[in-house]
């Protein structure tokens, strides 16, 4: 398979579409997501997202077509189980039943996968059983995404979801460097919400939805500047008028913090072995100089940026805002 992919991923804010080779963002074309296209995490008009698609890929020369999707977790199921040895067709046909208290559909509406993170054997050597990290998603979702792409001139090749992408750029790491963390949190600072990603190793364990985001920062500002909340979301970006620094804001950023400090402390209360001492941001908020600020005096953890992790990549301005997809490519 081509090295070179063109990964794509569709957020509330911004749609995102960046040419990766070798794990380098070669081009990167960024667009404002248009009003009511996304709404938690789910795509309202696949019709229009056609058409934006194929304007990015014609308008900047997208010259790759194998296409990656990253997937919000609204749309998949993902989760940890553990299962008894068994072949491949054996865990193809029992992997349903393990989603069987998630989803309440026929099984046959749903594309299943699986990645081995884990074994365990018995005194004699045998295998006897699998930890596994497996995933679920609509066919009809797959099916709309390879419709669309075909149409916007790509073939979709992979679709993961976003805590698999953050998956990789941590097992990346870890091949490359003998010395690395045990245990790592990455926090998506998103536009509708907070992530906290949460990974033993490379192995994804769990994530955490925090409900508040950027456009809780863009209403806030468009009431007390008094403007549309498009506008307010540009003076958040550029700080206009040092708008950053408005004590409401500041107030909406000790939230942040209080709900970040609950996750990560839950995380350690259920595991109370877990070694976690490093936290690594990305997202639009990554880029609010006054709250990461407040995050680094707050949090008992160093805190890094996502671009600690991804030492193949291009260190440029938009790094936060396409780690994700750049790391779906690495699958």
């Amino acid at each position: 398979m081509s090295k070179g992919y063109t990964a794509i991923q569709i957020g509330e804010s911004t749609i995102k579409m960046v040419q990766v080779s070798d794990g380098k963002a070669v081009k990167t074309v960024l667009e404002a997501t248009p009003d009511n296209l996304v709404r938690d995490g789910h795509i309202l008009s696949f019709e229009a997202l056609a058409e934006i698609l194929k304007s990015m890929a014609r308008d900047n020369q997208m010259r790759n077509r194998n296409a990656v999707v990253v997937l919000p977790l609204e749309n998949c199921y993902l989760r940890r189980t553990s299962m008894p040895y068994m072949t491949v067709d054996q865990l193809k046909l029992n992997l349903p039943y393990e989603f069987r208290d998630y989803i309440h559909a026929d099984r046959e509406d749903y594309f299943y996968d699986y990645a081995v993170v884990g074994q365990e054997t018995d005194e004699a050597g045998e295998m006897k059983s699998l930890d596994l990290l497996i995933a679920a998603v609509k066919n009809e979702l797959i099916e709309k995404y390879m419709k669309i792409l075909t149409f916007a001139g790509f073939k979709l090749k992979i679709a993961l979801p976003d805590a698999c992408a953050f998956r990789n750029i941590i097992r990346q790491y870890e091949e490359n460097n003998e010395e690395h963390p045990a245990a790592y949190c990455i926090v998506d600072l998103g536009h509708s919400s907070i992530r906290v990603h949460l990974y033993n190793g490379s192995v994804y364990e769990t994530t955490r939805v925090i409900e508040y985001g950027g456009v809780t920062l863009d209403s806030l500002i468009a009431e007390e500047m008094d403007v549309d909340v498009h506008i307010a979301s540009s003076y958040k970006v550029k700080n206009y008028n040092q708008v950053q620094e408005l004590e409401a804001c500041k107030e909406i950023y000790d939230k942040m913090i209080v709900e970040l400090f609950r996750s990560i402390n839950f995380y350690n209360y259920n595991n109370p072995d877990s070694e976690l001492k490093d936290i690594y941001f990305c997202g639009g908020l990554a880029k609010i100089t006054p709250f990461m600020d407040m995050v680094r005096s707050a949090l008992e953890v160093r805190c890094h940026t996502i671009g600690e992790l991804m030492e193949e990549a291009e260190q440029d301005d938009t790094l936060e805002l396409i780690c994700a997809a750049i790391g779906a490519t690495l699958q």
